[in-house]
């Protein structure tokens, strides 16, 4: 049985308060929650090349998906300190983006905040990656809906 936590759960650091008033930029840095990867909850993972934000420039990226985030990390293999770490239940779209981004086995995720860009290595696995995202996005609506009926 999976905890209720998931597969990347949140976990805060604090530094303590004779620390904080030594070092305050380490509060600043230590306060901000980590997510933790579980291997074992990793439902897709591969390389995506993803679009940075201030930049536009694209980028090669390493994407770990789980049943709460989309996460993109430097270099395979390393799963702490995420570059982006996509909410799922904050996303209201993922689709093809062909033609936004004029490149081919593109696909968008979008969130309240930002469009996310990305592209696959071809379009087996733009489709992989849009399905499997997709899943995840309706996934805890469902289960409420679900839970709701029979309560």
């Amino acid at each position: 049985m999976r905890s209720s936590m998931g597969a990347c759960a949140h976990a805060a650091l604090f530094a303590s308060g004779s620390l904080a008033s030594q070092r305050p930029t380490l509060l600043a840095a230590m306060s901000t929650p980590e997510i933790i990867i579980n291997r074992e909850d990793i439902i897709k993972e591969g390389y995506l090349v993803k679009q940075s934000k201030h930049f536009k420039e694209w980028r090669n990226r390493w994407f770990v998906l789980t049943p709460q985030y989309l996460c993109s990390f430097k270099e395979q293999g390393i799963l702490r300190n995420p570059t982006e770490a996509i909410r799922l239940r904050e996303c209201c779209t993922v689709k093809s983006a062909d033609e936004d981004t004029g490149r081919e086995h593109s696909f968008r995720v979008d969130t309240p905040g930002r469009v996310f860009y990305l592209i696959a290595q071809n379009s087996t696995e733009k489709e992989a990656w849009i399905g499997h995202v997709g899943r995840m996005m309706v996934r805890p609506t469902v289960l409420t809906e679900e839970e709701e009926q029979y309560d």
